[in-house]
C-alpha cells in the first residue's frame, strides 16, 4: 500500500463514519429504502474499480432472455447527457455510455435498455409486469431504491474481506456492507483455484451470511472489425482503456507477442489518438499484426468520427464470458428468487 494512502488515513476513518452512518439510517427506516415491485436483480460491488460487473449484467441477460423481458438500468457511466433515456439505435457511446451500449447491441427485440442517474425516477417510468426482469447495473451504494434480490461481486485478487475504506484501500463502504447482498461471486479466478483458497474465501463470505461462487474469464474468437479473415498474426497491439487490462494481457500473450497501448477506464478516443495507433502499427509488421481492443472499447470507438479509419486497419475485438464454477447452483438461487415474484 502505498505511503499516501496511510498518509490520508485521518479521512478514511472520516469516510468510514459517514458511510456507516449512511447504512445505519438506511437500515433503521430514518432514510427511505423503495422496494422495487416484480423481479429486480441488483449487480454491485463494494470497491471502485473493474470487478467484473458488465460481464454478469450480459450473463444474466443471456441466461433470462428465453423465459422472460430483460430490462436493465444503469447511471450510463461517461455519457455527456442527463436525465433518463431508453437506448434506440440511433444512440451512441457519448450518449449513454459504453456499457450500455453494449447491453443494449446483445439485447433481444423486447428487451429495453435505459440510463438514468435518478433509478427511482427511471423505475417509476419503466411498463413492468411479472414477465419482466429488471437488471441493475452498479446500483449496491444506490439504497434509495431496494432490489429484490442482489449479488455482490468481488475480484479474487483483491477480494473485498482484505480491503480498506477509501483512501486507504478502494472500498467505497465498509466490509458490513456486503451482508446487504444474497451471495457473492468472486470473478476473475485463476483456472486452478485450492480446496484450502476456496474453503477460506467461502468461509470468509458465509461470516456475513453470504452464500460464496467462483467464476473466471472465459475468452471467445475474436471478431473482425472489418470483415476480413484473422491472419495468421504473431504480434498483436493491444488497445485498452478498461480498468484492468492485466488479465487479457496475460491471455494474448498466450498467442502474440504483445504491445499495450493504455489508456484509462471509459477514456473518450480522439481521432488524433488513433492516428498515433495506426502510426506504432505501421512500425511493425503489417502481415503478422493486428490490433486488438475490448468489446467496452469498441463500443466508444464504433460512435465516433474515426470510425472509417479504423476499417482500413485490421482491428479485431476480444468478447469475453463468464465461466461459473456450480453454475446451476448459481442459477437456482436466482430462479427460486423469480418464481417467488
Amino acid at each position: 500500500m502505498s505511503a499516501w494512502r496511510w498518509i490520508l488515513f485521518p479521512l478514511g476513518l472520516l469516510y468510514w463514519g459517514i458511510t456507516r452512518v449512511r447504512n445505519a439510517c438506511y437500515d433503521a427506516g430514518i432514510f427511505t429504502s423503495h422496494e422495487i415491485e416484480g423481479n429486480s436483480i441488483c449487480i454491485g460491488n463494494l470497491n471502485v474499480g473493474g470487478s467484473g460487473k458488465s460481464p454478469l449484467t450480459l450473463y444474466l441477460m443471456k441466461a433470462f432472455q428465453s423465459t422472460h423481458t430483460i430490462q436493465v438500468l444503469s447511471r450510463g457511466y461517461g455519457r455527456k447527457t442527463r436525465g433518463h433515456i431508453q437506448l434506440t439505435t440511433a444512440h451512441h457511446a457519448a450518449d449513454v455510455g459504453d456499457e450500455p451500449l453494449m447491453y443494449f447491441k446483445q439485447k433481444n427485440p423486447q428487451d429495453e435498455i435505459h440510463v438514468s442517474e435518478n433509478r427511482m425516477d427511471a423505475i417509476r417510468k419503466l411498463n413492468r409486469d411479472s414477465n419482466h426482469i429488471l437488471l441493475l447495473d452498479d446500483a449496491f451504494q444506490h439504497r434509495k431504491v431496494r432490489a429484490g434480490f442482489s449479488i455482490l461481486v468481488s475480484d479474487f485478487n483483491a477480494p473485498f474481506f482484505n480491503d480498506f475504506i477509501l483512501p486507504i484501500g478502494n472500498l467505497r463502504e465498509p466490509r458490513s456492507g456486503a451482508k446487504r447482498a444474497d451471495l457473492v461471486l468472486f470473478t476473475k479466478c485463476p483456472s486452478e483455484i485450492s480446496a484450502d483458497t476456496k474453503k477460506r474465501y467461502t468461509e470468509k463470505a458465509a461470516q456475513l451470511g453470504l452464500s460464496a461462487f467462483f467464476s473466471k474469464i472465459a475468452y471467445a474468437p475474436l471478431q473482425s472489425v472489418n470483415g476480413i479473415p484473422l491472419p495468421k498474426a504473431t504480434h498483436a497491439l493491444l488497445v485498452t482503456g478498461i480498468a484492468n487490462p492485466q488479465p487479457l494481457k496475460n491471455y494474448l500473450e498466450k498467442t502474440f507477442t504483445v504491445s499495450h497501448i493504455e489508456f484509462s477506464d471509459h477514456h473518450e478516443f480522439t481521432a488524433e489518438e488513433i492516428k498515433k495507433i495506426h502510426k506504432k502499427f505501421d512500425t511493425f509488421e503489417p502481415t503478422k499484426t493486428i490490433i486488438i481492443t475490448t468489446e467496452k472499447d469498441f463500443m466508444r470507438l464504433e460512435s465516433s468520427e474515426i470510425y472509417q479509419e479504423i476499417k482500413s486497419y485490421p482491428w479485431f475485438i476480444q468478447p469475453i464470458e463468464l465461466s461459473i464454477d456450480h453454475e446451476t447452483e448459481f442459477l437456482n438461487s436466482i430462479k427460486a428468487y423469480v418464481r417467488k415474484n
